[in-house]
């Protein structure tokens, strides 16, 4: 939150046990402007909002009605806030959110894209589909990835390839720079580019991770070599360094509710994976 909050002001809401340990949070990002106060997802943060720790209770009944205990205590805090807008992507994990529809917030349903077991990555690139392994298979022939592109050099590759394919919704650079030195700092990241023999750059790519999940997170390809296989090779090297580098088990290809998009990713060889956007308005505070 400290990187992606970048001159912002966060906080988060914590529920503690009796004992005095955390068993749920809710980290948030907390704006004003124009006389308006409202909650909204970071930059580069698919998800955030509430946060509980497992518990090993197997009755469905009882499990619930825990959850509604937690829920309700943070909608009461999000009250207190008085805010006149309020919207948060949940993690795929929380099923549930009921308790929010019952106090007046809608859900809209989203959906990213998972590679669940990394464990044999033969098996992970047998799944992808046969355009895809093809196109990696012809990039492998003349282009290499590389690891020592700057933060500064990568924002500028990303900016031009916007530019020409005239989209304008590039995330500010202090947000992307303070994202990956964060990374680079925690070693849960790292930025790679795939070049070709005379050192162009075709395809560049910000992936990092937790203790669970590869996420990939910034990508930019040059319109100019969008037939080159970079773009499908710089996924299966992320694959390849969320297994050997990250060891985590599972890739995440952050969602994209784009319909070319959606299918590229789920081309991979991706389970498709539903998350809730929770939302309510009070313009009349």
């Amino acid at each position: 939150m400290d990187a992606v909050c970048l001159g912002m002001e966060w906080n988060v809401f914590l529920l503690k046990g009796i004992d005095g340990s955390i068993i749920a949070s809710m980290p948030f990002l907390l704006k004003k402007k124009w006389g308006l106060k409202y909650i909204c997802q970071p930059y580069l943060t698919q998800t955030n909002g509430i946060w509980i720790k497992p518990t090993e209770e197997k009755n469905e009944c009882k499990r619930l009605d825990y959850e509604k205990k937690v829920f309700d205590y943070f909608i009461e805090k999000i009250e207190t806030l008085k805010l006149n807008f309020f919207e948060q992507n949940f993690h795929h994990r929380i099923t549930n959110w009921l308790p929010f529809h019952w106090k007046g917030y809608q859900q809209t349903t989203r959906y990213t894209y998972r590679i669940t077991d990394l464990s044999d990555l033969e098996k992970v690139r047998e799944n992808f589909s046969d355009a895809k392994k093809r196109h990696i298979k012809k990039a492998e022939k003349t282009l290499h990835v590389d690891d020592s592109l700057s933060p500064e050099a990568f924002y500028d590759f990303c900016c031009m390839t916007y530019k020409k394919k005239n989209d304008h919704n590039i995330v500010p650079k202090e947000i992307v720079i303070s994202c990956v030195n964060a990374a680079k700092k925690n070693q849960k990241g790292k930025v790679i580019a795939i070049r070709d023999a005379e050192n162009r750059i075709h395809s560049v790519l910000f992936v990092v991770w937790d203790k669970e999940t590869a996420y990939y997170l910034i990508p930019a390809t040059d319109p100019d070599y969008k037939t080159s296989g970079a773009s499908s090779l710089i996924v299966w090297e992320a694959i390849k360094i969320a297994k050997n580098e990250a060891n985590v088990r599972v890739f995440d290809f952050e969602g994209s509710m784009e319909e070319n998009i959606e299918k590229s990713y789920r081309q991979y060889g991706s389970t498709q994976t539903p998350y809730f956007r929770i939302k309510k308005i009070k313009f009349w505070r």
